[in-house]
């Protein structure tokens, strides 16, 4: 062969692979920069038909992991802040009233220009006031610390017929107050799988629930049933009673049924008592018919023979 033509042949060659090896190079750093821009425009539908190259594929997909994650965890703190500011405004409203209330009082009393008995009065509306809002702020940090992990439960096995007694002890000056007399069904003890002092605390929570909405002179029934998994602690009054379609609101921080109005509360001890009872594995539902019952069922793990 003529050197000539073999050299042109030779460079030609070098030529051609030149040109493809460019535009290789060129497709993949177009791929990468698509792949980058979809990152950065938060774009979950990264198309890679055209990566044919296994490479430029496993890019396309662990960028497309990038993307929902980045979206998935700018979605969370989006819901975080919606929700740290919804319990920012309710906690703010409900602490409104009490301390209009202590703040009205004790300029009333420090002017001076009011009878003796109605500075006792005051004091003692002053009193219920700060009584209300530390209860409240009691309250709070229980709620607030269980719910970010700073407090964990320690459920074991244990009797809980002394835990429900000690829970009636708890709301026991409330109902003398009202004349109302709690009813407990006999029952043998049951060794249910709880932490003792949390279990106690929702369970007077419901029975405290149970007596504020019950008429004065009323009447408290406790029952326990026995069930495969769960032993079911049944609470019942026979107060104001709650509507249905509220029966899954009642459960959440701050809710006040409809029935409720005018009736002194801060919609924390049920939404407590259900997060205690989570906590614990277990839960809690409810069933009423207003003006004739409210039965709250606090559901516990039996323990393993």
């Amino acid at each position: 062969m003529d050197p000539i033509i073999a050299i042109i042949i030779s460079v030609s060659l070098c030529l051609i692979t030149v040109f493809f090896c460019y535009r290789y190079v060129k497709k993949t750093f177009d791929d990468v920069d698509y792949v980058l821009d979809s990152i950065l425009a938060k774009k979950t539908d990264i198309s890679l038909k055209t990566m044919e190259d296994s490479r430029l594929s496993k890019l396309g997909h662990k960028a497309l992991r990038i993307a929902e994650m980045n979206i998935m965890d700018v979605s969370q703190i989006k819901h975080e802040k919606e929700i740290i500011q919804s319990f920012i405004s309710d906690m703010s409203h409900q602490m409104k009233t009490p301390l209009s209330s202590v703040t009205m009082y004790t300029d009333l009393v420090l002017e001076g220009r009011i009878t003796e008995d109605e500075r006792q009065e005051f004091l003692y509306r002053i009193k219920k006031g700060t009584e209300k809002l530390q209860w409240m702020m009691d309250s709070l940090v229980k709620m607030s610390r269980l719910e970010v992990g700073a407090i964990e439960l320690n459920p074991v096995p244990a009797g809980i017929k002394q835990t429900i007694s000690e829970s009636v002890s708890d709301v026991y000056a409330a109902s003398v107050k009202k004349n109302i007399s709690i009813e407990t069904t006999y029952f043998d003890d049951i060794m249910l799988l709880n932490d003792r002092k949390w279990t106690r605390e929702a369970i007077a929570n419901v029975l405290e629930n149970a007596i504020k909405y019950s008429s004065i002179g009323g009447e408290v029934n406790i029952s326990i049933e026995k069930l495969p998994i769960y032993t079911k602690i049944n609470i019942t009054d026979h107060g104001i009673g709650i509507f249905s379609d509220e029966w899954n609101s009642v459960f959440k921080r701050f809710y006040r049924g409809r029935n409720a109005k005018g009736i002194d509360g801060a919609g924390l001890g049920l939404y407590l008592a259900s997060l205690i009872l989570e906590k614990q594995g277990g839960y809690i539902l409810v069933d009423s018919r207003p003006g004739q019952y409210t039965t709250f069922s606090m559901f516990l793990q039996n323990c393993k023979k």
